[in-house]
């Protein structure tokens, strides 16, 4: 049974590099290329705003095929539309790749979650889950930072085609490991407009959202950043993406233990609050690589703990419509992505390069408003 939960776990590891590591190639992407970093910030957002506009629909798509083919599809597309990126003939053509090759992610992560579910008991459901997610945090942790390195040092073309190998070999194990004859349930109707009338629920997912836009608002052009106000180089890039997902790590473990003990909201409050004082004091980053450090650490704390402690809260909120609203929620993070980087994007090419970390700030604050209104809808309705 572990050693099936790997072979998603692994699956998401792929997953969430091949998504990760754009932002960190941007630079060189930018060059090679011959187009600004906000159009590689298009990319970003095109890929992010397939899965948001696509993921729940390929859920009830989907419903009808058996796992194991499911995700082994998902996954070789992945690695198919990777190695046609790496012989993309320019921009546009980049561009549209990236679409499709966003669909295999959309497939992948919220049915490898579903197929976990599936393999084990009930009462272990929440830690077989939580292993298939550990994927995107070990993507986090290695993929992001040697993806940057790679990218800079043999070139994004031959590092994006090693994304596809890679894809391709979890694939074969994912077909090897999952059982046939799997299948979940279809989405439930019910479900969804009972969701839609539940305006607490509701406006604890725009909170993903907003807090999404003011994250990438800077982090989709964060190596450009770097570049920019610290001089950096490809090796101190990788450095700070590798602490970044470090700590990404340690917030999800801090949160795990004190969740319970403090409460969703209040936790997911801090996780926020970290994130916004890191993008607060991100000008006084310029020319200070250990001011740069500190605030990278104290981002990524923030940054993987939130989405893990979004999807319990809004189970706690409403455990009948957890399918829905996860689902949903998914939607939001990647919403936030695409709307961010579309910001970014444009701030950058006004000339406001420096002025990314200052909208984070006020979005990041302006989403813990929203998140404590929501908590007060919540315990009101809750009342009575």
């Amino acid at each position: 049974m572990k050693t099936q939960l790997w072979s998603l776990t692994l699956g998401n590891f792929a997953i969430g590099t091949g998504a990760l590591i754009v932002p960190g190639m941007l630079n060189e992407l930018s060059s090679d290329l011959e187009v600004a970093p906000a159009a590689i910030g298009v990319i970003i957002s095109a890929f992010a705003m397939t899965i948001c506009i696509g993921g729940p629909f390929l859920a009830g798509w989907t419903s009808a095929i058996e796992r194991r083919v499911l995700l082994t599809a998902a996954l070789a597309l992945y690695a198919v539309t990777h190695t046609l990126a790496a012989f993309a003939p320019g921009y546009l053509s980049l561009v549209g790749i990236r679409v499709v090759t966003a669909v295999g992610a959309a497939l992948f992560t919220a049915q490898a979650a579903a197929t976990a579910g599936l393999l084990v008991p009930a009462e272990q459901r929440g830690k077989a889950i939580g292993l298939v997610f550990l994927g995107w945090s070990i993507a986090a942790v290695v993929g992001m930072p040697l993806g940057a390195y790679l990218g800079a040092h043999i070139g994004w073309r031959l590092t994006i085609a090693l994304v596809g190998a890679m894809s391709a070999v979890f694939a074969l194990w994912v077909w090897l490991q999952i059982p046939p004859r799997l299948f979940v349930p279809a989405m439930d109707k019910a479900a969804w407009k009972s969701l839609y009338a539940n305006k607490p629920l509701l406006l604890a997912i725009s909170v993903t959202a907003i807090q999404g836009v003011g994250q990438f608002t800077l982090f989709s052009y964060i190596a450009a950043v770097l570049k920019e106000f610290v001089q950096a180089g490809p090796a101190t890039i990788s450095m700070l993406f590798l602490c970044f997902g470090v700590t990404g790590v340690l917030g999800n473990l801090l949160a795990s233990r004190f969740m319970d003990r403090l409460g969703t909201t209040r936790v997911g409050l801090y996780a926020m609050g970290c994130m916004f004082l890191a993008l607060l004091f991100w000008p006084l980053t310029r020319d200070s690589l250990a001011v740069t450090t500190l605030l990278v650490l104290l981002w990524g704390l923030g940054c993987f703990t939130l989405n893990g402690v979004q999807q319990a809260r809004l189970v706690e909120m409403a455990p009948a419509l957890a399918p829905a609203s996860v689902s949903l929620n998914s939607s939001a993070i990647y919403l936030g992505q695409a709307l961010g980087a579309l910001a970014g994007g444009a701030m950058i090419s006004a000339g406001h390069l420096a002025e990314l970390s200052v909208v984070g700030a006020v979005l990041l604050a302006l989403a813990m408003l929203v998140s404590h209104l929501a908590s007060r809808m919540y315990r009101r309705t809750a009342a009575g």
